[in-house]
């Protein structure tokens, strides 16, 4: 009787180790297999580029509007700000693969930006003057702290002077924008969105490309 139950745990404790044998040797050969496509994914470089090409094209409609909003007192202002201001959100979700942490405190700086310059409309609509010189200057050192922080994540694709000079002339635009449209130079407010427009694309480019040329083993392709 012993014999037979020492037979039967000996066969049972074979079967146990062929068992984990074949459990450890599937596991080898499936789990790289589904690791390798994690490893190897790349973004698309003309993707990403036309990414930020439409996150800046949203950030300027959205802002248009609510131009138009706040200024002639349109009944979906509230509704336009909100999308505004997803726009932060979609920056920072389309920087923070490369950048982490960084690419929400640049988030949250643009997020001022936008709410900075809805104070600042709102002044301007109230005729409330020293409402609006307080907005714009805190609007223009937001700026400021927008260049900074880029150049602190990027400093040989985002250098100072030239994010810095970029973002002064962002503001300095939508600013002629918002004025000519308050004060019914309409033919001044489209040159002046026109003026928008071409700015933002390079601004676009100057994101993508700065990303793509700091993380090059992160993508693949060309931009034709």
């Amino acid at each position: 009787m012993t014999n037979i139950n020492r037979r039967s745990f000996r066969s049972v404790l074979a079967l146990v180790c062929v068992g984990v044998f074949i459990v450890a040797l599937m596991a080898g050969l499936i789990a790289p297999a589904s690791a390798a496509p994690l490893a190897a994914k790349k973004t698309s470089r003309l993707a990403y580029h036309d990414e930020w090409r439409k996150l800046w094209e949203d950030h300027i409609t959205w802002t248009r509007v609510v131009i138009m909003g706040v200024l002639d007192e349109l009944p979906g202002t509230n509704t336009y700000v909100e999308r505004l201001l997803q726009n932060y959100e979609d920056m920072e979700e389309a920087l923070a693969p490369y950048y982490g942490d960084d690419a929400e405190v640049l988030g949250d700086l643009i997020q001022d930006h936008l709410v900075i310059a809805a104070e600042l409309l709102t002044a301007a609509n109230n005729g409330d003057t020293t409402a609006f010189e307080d907005a714009r200057v805190r609007w223009y050192a937001n700026a400021e702290d927008i260049a900074v922080q880029m150049n602190t994540m990027n400093p040989k694709f985002w250098p100072l002077e030239e994010t810095q000079q970029m973002w002064v002339d962002h503001l300095d635009a939508t600013l002629d924008e918002a004025t000519t449209h308050l004060t019914g130079d309409f033919a001044g407010e489209v040159a002046a969105y026109d003026m928008v427009h071409d700015m933002a694309l390079e601004m676009a480019d100057l994101f993508s490309n700065g990303v793509m040329g700091q993380f090059k083993d992160r993508f693949t392709g060309s931009i034709p």
